[in-house]
């Protein structure tokens, strides 16, 4: 869940014209918003070139080759159905939607259960991925990404950051076998999510991703997207996932590592080796995409400035990346502009990894909300043919642990309905079953009530009794 701490970081200086309203009763979605004037995005590759050498000579490896088929292949937790005892704690969080609708979830392993030290923020599929032309993910997949908490046994690895448990020392990657409800444990693997570093004398350098939330993610062809909330969105290449050898006695000199030892680890004798705290494999991020202009403002004072990127989900009709904004009750209250629900041309985002052009992106639709403290949106935009766009968008209530789902038929002159939802929702992401069912996909945040929550959109998108109209 995004916290204060980050709004306070993130607040802009200038002053809101007037103030977003929000009363829990009328939200709206307004979808026919121009995008003339909205901020762009532009690519910067990351430097890459130390990571192929380092392959060559046995500092990186691969079971038997990099990429996701090694992470699959070696899974090592398991996620539980919500039946399996062991779940019994974690069920609080979905009880009252559990009671409500048809509700599939599962909750995990040991301290990925227990501890808030890793927190999952955000979630995708090997459907998102294979929604790009020619993309074949091997299997059905669920991937979620996680923050771990800056505490002062691991900012070292993140020089300047504060031990503070609102902001990130870290993001991993948890690849999952997708899992059923027939009580078959699902099995998993997580991936530290990794920043190479120009080489030096003992060749490939890297570090962990820093002070990024990790709020929204998309994984589409080979290429994850993470939402990176003061400026755009990072860029992972699942083909650059490798193994680390010695994962478990690469700290200094061959000792079990602490989570400070990612990167290049010395040992007495004058050498290094490689380490990623602990974790088997590590991604390798590629490039970013940052707006220009820059500045993001949790108040902006204008519907064109200052855009923050806070989760992402992935609309197949059109394909394009969708990022929204996290704004808490203050923000909407001293906002001059709605929240901004904006849409990204994946083919012009692909074009730009690959060329390396750095010719801006322009957003490919824009839509204006009055919901405050949204997590997730996914978006149809028009599945049935009517003309009226379709939302889905999950939110946090302030004050305590409960969420809401809300749908929303844009233009359609009946208001937005709510559904009872899981406790402290996170982002969302579309799935399509073997009989053609739609679904969302999920996490509950924390300890001891940590799920992975699949719902079908169709329970959700009735209007409420006595709905008034727009």
């Amino acid at each position: 869940m995004l916290v204060a701490a980050i709004a306070a970081v993130l607040l802009g200086a200038s002053s809101p014209a007037t103030a977003v309203p929000w009363d829990g009763v009328a939200p709206y979605v307004d979808s026919g918003r121009s995008t003339t004037g909205l901020q762009q995005l532009v690519w910067t590759p990351t430097d890459t070139s130390g990571i192929d050498p380092a392959y060559a000579a046995g500092r990186l490896a691969a079971e038997p080759t990099p990429g996701l088929g090694q992470v699959y292949a070696h899974t090592n937790h398991a996620v539980h159905y919500k039946s399996d005892a062991a779940c019994a704690d974690a069920r609080a969080a979905i009880s009252a939607a559990d009671a409500a609708y048809t509700l599939a979830a599962w909750c995990f392993d040991g301290n990925d259960e227990t501890s808030n030290r890793w927190l999952p923020q955000s979630v995708t599929s090997s459907q998102d991925a294979e929604q790009a032309p020619g993309y074949s993910a091997g299997g059905d997949e669920v991937v979620g990404v996680w923050r771990q908490e800056a505490s002062s046994d691991d900012i070292a690895r993140c020089p300047g950051l504060p031990a503070d448990t609102a902001r990130s020392a870290g993001l991993r990657a948890t690849f999952l076998q997708r899992p059923y409800t027939d009580g078959t444990h699902g099995g998993y693997r997580h991936v530290l999510l990794v920043v190479p570093g120009a080489s030096n004398g003992d060749g490939l350098t890297f570090g962990p991703v820093c002070d990024v939330h990790g709020g929204g993610v998309s994984w589409y062809g080979p290429y994850l997207f993470v939402a990176k909330h003061g400026s755009g969105v990072l860029v992972f290449d699942t083909r650059r996932t490798y193994l680390v050898p010695d994962d478990g006695a690469c700290g200094p000199d061959h000792a079990a590592p602490t989570p400070n030892d990612v990167g290049q680890v010395t040992d007495p004798s004058g050498g290094s080796q490689l380490c990623a705290a602990g974790y088997r494999y590590v991604m390798f991020e590629v490039g970013s995409f940052h707006t220009t202009p820059s500045g993001c403002s949790t108040t902006p004072s204008a519907l064109t400035a200052d855009l923050c990127f806070s989760s992402i989900s992935l609309q197949r009709s059109d394909d394009s990346l969708v990022t929204t904004e996290y704004r808490g009750t203050a923000d909407m209250t001293a906002s001059g502009a709605p929240v901004r629900i904006v849409n990204w041309p994946t083919a012009t985002l692909v074009d730009r990894i690959t060329t390396g052009s750095t010719a801006p992106v322009s957003a490919s639709r824009l839509a204006a909300t009055n919901l405050e403290g949204i997590q997730g949106v996914v978006a149809r935009p028009d599945p049935a043919g009517s003309g009226h766009p379709e939302y889905f968008l999950a939110r946090t209530v302030p004050g305590g642990h409960g969420s809401q789902l809300w749908f929303e038929r844009d233009g359609d002159g009946v208001c937005a309905s709510r559904g009872t939802f899981v406790d402290d929702t996170e982002s969302m992401a579309y799935w399509l079953d073997s009989g053609g069912s739609a679904h969302l996909w999920t996490f509950t945040e924390y300890a001891n009530r940590r799920m992975l929550v699949r719902v079908y959109t169709s329970e959700y998108n009735d209007p409420p009794s006595g709905c008034p109209t727009q």
